[in-house]
């Protein structure tokens, strides 16, 4: 796990981006049974139960251990490249984002290389662990390696088949993430992502994310507010053809969703977690997928030459380049008012011409 990394793909600046992931338990009850007077003490038990909310799935305690178990398989495994080993810490869209990075360390330079090998370690810990389900969040400051002063991560873990925990998302932001509501013992209150907040249907703030690169935010993007996030993703759309120059006549790059019926191989993880937040909003942490076609318009004149980390994937001249990307969104969405993105980190996990 590592920031963000700017690379070439087919001629078109890429952003990817170094990830992060742990482990962790659950609770159960019990019952009662009835007395002599045909009082049934097993009611008065569930009467009690409900008056004191449960309490998270794990501590906060062992929260923190399948973190510090993440961190430190996280480190060993970035110095060689172990895509075996971190995958006993690390699954889901971050895990596949992570083995592209192995996959494609060949092609970074040697500062990035020694950057990608330095050791991290997070700070500034804040556990967001509901009462039930498989999942917890962490809002974590990150702090070595070559992170940015300041820089944090919203992070999720997921709990395995076995009970152990991975980190499945990990997505870096600045700034302050918005305050969680807990209950009275202390659990964060987790929010359907199939529910709609101030107006937004949750599950659809990756399809939005895309839209940014897809149609400059003039279609499911204009939901989200300004912000440096969108801004930036944007440009990508506003700017996708200038680098092509003075072969701008016959090629060409467009982005879209990635579909089923090319992309299903890559497009697995597919997740929205979210959990309701102190003003009544939601923190929203996705992934999403998205395509960049590269293609000539002209074959006869022009052609596609992949570059940079893309080499692993492609060699030669091509008709067009079919690079796939997975996104992975944090959005802080409010009671009221357009949902706001707190990072937005993307990676290349594959490509065909």
């Amino acid at each position: 796990m590592n920031r963000c990394i700017a690379t070439i793909s087919a001629g078109l600046a890429a952003a990817t981006c170094l990830l992060a992931a742990g482990c962790g338990g659950n609770d159960g009850g019990g019952s009662g049974g009835s007395d002599g007077g045909g009082k049934d003490k097993a009611s008065a038990s569930s009467s009690a139960s409900a008056a004191k909310p449960a309490g998270p799935i794990v501590s906060a305690a062992e929260a923190g251990t399948i973190l510090d178990t993440y961190e430190k398989v996280n480190n060993a495994a970035n110095v060689t490249q172990d895509g075996a080993e971190l995958g006993t810490v690390e699954g889901g869209a971050l895990y596949q984002q992570s083995l592209a990075q192995y996959k494609q360390f060949p092609t970074y330079s040697a500062k990035v290389k020694a950057d990608y090998r330095k050791p991290f370690t997070y700070v500034d810990r804040h556990f967001h662990i509901p009462a039930g389900g498989s999942w917890f969040m962490v809002d974590a400051g990150v702090s070595g390696g070559n992170f940015d002063k300041g820089e944090r991560q919203l992070i999720v873990f997921q709990q395995q088949a076995g009970g152990h925990w991975k980190m499945v998302l990990a997505d870096d932001f600045t700034g302050t993430a918005p305050a969680v509501a807990t209950s009275a013992n202390g659990a964060a209150t987790v929010v359907d992502p199939g529910a709609t907040v101030a107006g937004t249907k949750l599950s659809g703030l990756g399809a939005a994310a895309n839209d940014l690169r897809v149609s400059g935010g003039k279609k499911a993007g204009a939901v989200l507010a300004d912000s440096a996030v969108r801004r930036n993703a944007v440009k990508e759309y506003t700017t996708r053809n200038d680098h092509w120059g003075k072969y701008k006549t016959c090629l060409r790059t467009d982005f879209e969703d990635a579909g089923a019926k090319w992309d299903s191989a890559y497009t697995t993880y597919p997740q929205t977690y979210a959990l309701r937040t102190a003003d009544g909003g939601a923190l929203v942490a996705s992934t999403s997928y998205f395509v960049k076609l590269e293609f000539s318009t002209r074959p006869e004149q022009c052609t596609v030459v992949p570059g940079g980390d893309t080499t692993v994937y492609l060699h030669g001249d091509q008709p067009g380049v079919r690079s796939r990307f997975a996104s992975l969104n944090a959005v802080s969405v409010p009671a009221a008012g357009k949902p706001v993105q707190l990072g937005g980190d993307v990676q290349l996990i594959g490509a065909s011409s």
